[in-house]
């Protein structure tokens, strides 16, 4: 199994956590969500490196490696305060 940081730097720390729940509901199509990863992220260029994006994310919660994606997110130093307290939240909803 491929590492849960790599995977997790393929899909942006900030991204997993902004688009979470997104990532998560598998009803939500990878094609509708990459146009709005797209619309979203002014760094983002193409629509393929969404699909990739994507990708990883629903591979994180297909493995069961999103507790341990959200731990890694609130040991970074290099994040904003309102996505370390929005990663914090959602740990305590989904785990505790």
């Amino acid at each position: 199994m491929e590492d849960v940081n790599r995977m997790l730097n393929s899909v942006g720390k900030k991204i997993f956590v902004d688009h979470y729940y997104e990532f998560k509901d598998l009803n939500i199509s990878k094609d509708l969500l990459a146009k709005k990863l797209l619309e979203e992220n002014p760094n983002a260029r193409k629509l393929s490196g969404q699909f990739i994006r994507i990708s990883f994310a629903r591979k994180i919660f297909a493995n069961n490696l999103q507790k341990e994606a959200l731990e890694i997110i609130l040991n970074s130093n290099r994040l904003d305060e309102k996505t370390i307290k929005k990663a914090e939240e959602i740990i305590e909803r989904e785990f505790n």
